[in-house]
C-alpha cells in the first residue's frame, strides 16, 4: 500500500518478535533488559495469550472488548497491578498515577480543572516561547550540521514547559540536578527488578530502589522547598498546578491534600508530563527522518496553516496531518508501553476464570502492532489516522482508558503540535546513525542510547 505522494511506507526500528514464548531464564534476561522483546509472534495475533506458567503467569489482553471491560466497564474490579506499584510508589508515593480508590478520586477532582481544554489553551503562549527558545538556540550554534543529542534537548525541552506551566518556574533552582536525578530515578526503577516478578517479600532486597533512593531524596526535598515557598508566598496568588495541590479542597468533600499527598503529586505530574512527551517528539523526528515525503508534507501544512506560527488554539486543529504524524507515532511507540492490572473479585474475560490476585497486562506496544486491528501494523503510516481510513477505528491506547486515562492527554498533544509547528520549518534531523536507534522499554519507551542526529538548517 503506498503512502504520502505515492510512496511506499517504510519500516522503523522494532524487535523481532521470538517463534514461541521464552524458557523461564530467557524470559527473565528479556525482561531485565528490555520488555519488549520477551512478545512472541503469538502475542501480535491472539485475543488473549498466557506469558509464563502458573500462579505467576500474566494473562495478556489484545481483544478490543476485554481492553474495555478492564480498564473502562468493569475498572473498579482491577486496580494497579503490584508489580507496578513496585516501580512506581517508591518514588511517586500516592500521587495521581499511584494512588487507588477514594485518595486517587479526591487528587483527581482537584486537578482536572487545570487540564480541561479551556485552561489547556491559555498554556499556549507559553509553550510557544519555550518551543521557540530552543529553536533559536539551535540556530544560534557556530557550526550548521552539528550533531545534537535530540532525546536530551526534547528532555530539556519539556522539562521547561512544564515547570512554566503548572508551576510558573517554581522548580528551576537547580534544574541541571533535577534533570540528572530524574535520569537516575527512571534508569533505576525502570529496570525491573526480578524480585517482584518471582513473588518475593517486600522486605526481601530490591537492588533498584536502592540505586534510586539518594536521587528520589533529593528531588522530595526540593519539592518540598518550593511547596513551603509557594505556601509562604501569600502576596501572588498564581492559578497553576501547584497553587491548586497546595491550597485547593475536594470539591466533594471539602477536604484538602496533605503535605505529602502534595509533594507526591507535584513529583508525578513533574515526572510523567515531561518524560513522556519528550521521548514521544524524539520517535516522531525519528520517524519523519525516515520519510522525507511525510516530513515535508508537515512542513508544508504548517506553512499553509500556521505560518507564523500557532498563534492560538484554532491553529491547532487545521494541522490534521500534523495530527496524524503525531498518532502514528504515538500507535508505533507509545510512551507507556504497559498498562498493568490486578483483578480484586472473581470476573470472567474471554471465556477465562479471573479469580482475585489475578495479573492482567495490556501492552499498547502489542495491541497498536495486533494484525487482526491494523493494516500493515509494523510500517509508518500516517494516513491512517485521516478520516477516510478504517484503521482510525482500532483500538488505540497511548493515554490509557477509561477513569484514569491520562489527565495530561490535552497538554501533551498541544504541547507536541506547537513544538514541531517551531522547529521543523526551520530544522530536518539527520540520524547520525540510524541502523541504531532500537526502542528500549523501561517506564516509559525511549530511543536505547539517545538520538543523535544532524541538526540540518533548512
Amino acid at each position: 500500500m503506498d503512502d504520502v505522494h505515492g510512496r511506499s511506507p517504510v519500516r522503523p526500528a522494532a524487535p523481532v518478535p521470538p517463534t514461541r514464548n521464552l524458557r523461564l531464564l530467557s524470559a527473565l534476561r528479556a525482561l531485565r533488559a528490555n520488555p519488549i522483546t520477551l512478545f512472541p509472534r503469538q502475542a501480535y495475533v491472539e485475543p488473549v495469550l498466557a506469558l509464563g506458567r502458573g500462579r505467576r503467569s500474566i494473562l495478556l489482553v489484545n481483544d478490543p472488548c476485554t481492553i474495555g471491560h478492564v480498564l473502562v466497564d468493569n475498572a473498579g474490579n482491577y486496580v494497579k497491578s503490584r508489580l507496578q506499584q513496585d516501580v512506581l510508589a517508591p518514588g511517586l508515593g500516592e500521587g495521581l498515577l499511584t494512588a487507588e480508590g477514594a485518595r486517587w478520586q479526591a487528587t483527581r477532582r482537584i486537578t482536572a480543572p487545570l487540564f480541561s481544554p479551556r485552561a489547556v489553551a491559555t498554556l499556549l503562549e507559553d509553550m510557544r516561547s519555550c518551543a521557540l527558545a530552543m529553536r533559536d538556540r539551535w540556530l544560534a550554534r557556530p557550526q550548521p550540521g552539528e550533531t545534537v543529542d535530540l532525546a536530551a534537548e526534547f528532555q530539556r525541552l519539556t522539562y521547561e514547559v512544564v515547570s512554566r506551566t503548572l508551576f510558573s518556574g517554581a522548580l528551576d533552582a537547580d534544574r541541571a540536578g533535577v534533570h540528572a536525578e530524574m535520569a537516575v530515578y527512571f534508569d533505576s526503577i525502570g529496570r525491573l527488578d526480578l524480585s517482584g516478578v518471582l513473588g518475593l517479600p517486600g522486605w526481601w532486597p530490591r537492588p533498584a530502589h536502592h540505586r534510586a533512593a539518594p536521587a528520589i531524596r533529593s528531588l522530595r526535598q526540593q519539592i518540598k522547598a518550593a511547596v513551603s515557598a509557594r505556601l509562604g508566598d501569600e502576596e501572588h496568588e498564581r492559578e497553576d498546578l501547584l497553587e491548586r495541590l497546595s491550597r485547593a479542597a475536594d470539591p466533594a468533600t471539602g477536604q484538602m491534600l496533605s503535605a505529602g499527598q502534595v509533594v507526591d503529586n507535584v513529583l508525578t505530574f513533574l515526572a510523567a508530563g515531561h518524560e513522556t512527551t519528550a521521548n514521544a517528539l524524539s520517535w516522531i523526528a525519528y520517524l519523519l527522518s525516515l520519510d522525507p515525503a511525510a516530513e515535508a508534507a508537515v512542513v508544508d501544512e504548517i506553512a499553509a496553516c500556521a505560518p507564523m506560527g500557532i498563534a492560538d488554539a484554532r491553529a491547532l486543529d487545521r494541522l490534521s496531518f500534523t495530527r496524524a504524524v503525531i498518532n502514528e507515532a504515538l500507535r508505533l511507540y507509545p510512551p507507556a508501553p504497559f498498562i498493568g492490572r490486578e483483578a480484586i473479585e472473581d470476573d470472567r474475560i474471554c471465556g477465562r476464570e479471573i479469580r482475585p490476585g489475578a495479573q492482567i497486562l495490556i501492552a499498547p506496544w502489542v495491541v497498536h502492532r495486533h494484525r487482526a486491528h491494523w493494516s500493515e501494523p509494523d510500517m509508518f503510516r500516517p494516513q491512517r489516522f485521516l478520516d477516510d481510513c478504517g484503521d482510525r477505528r482500532r483500538p488505540f491506547l497511548p493515554f490509557g482508558l477509561g477513569p484514569r486515562i491520562c489527565i495530561g492527554q490535552r497538554f501533551a498533544m498541544q504541547e507536541m503540535l506547537i513544538v514541531l509547528s517551531a522547529i521543523l520549518p526551520a530544522f530536518r534531523f539527520e540520524p547520525v546513525d540510524p541502523d541504531r536507534v532500537f526502542p528500549l522499554a523501561r517506564v516509559t519507551l525511549s530511543p536505547a542510547g539517545g538520538l543523535p542526529v544532524r541538526l540540518v538548517p533548512r
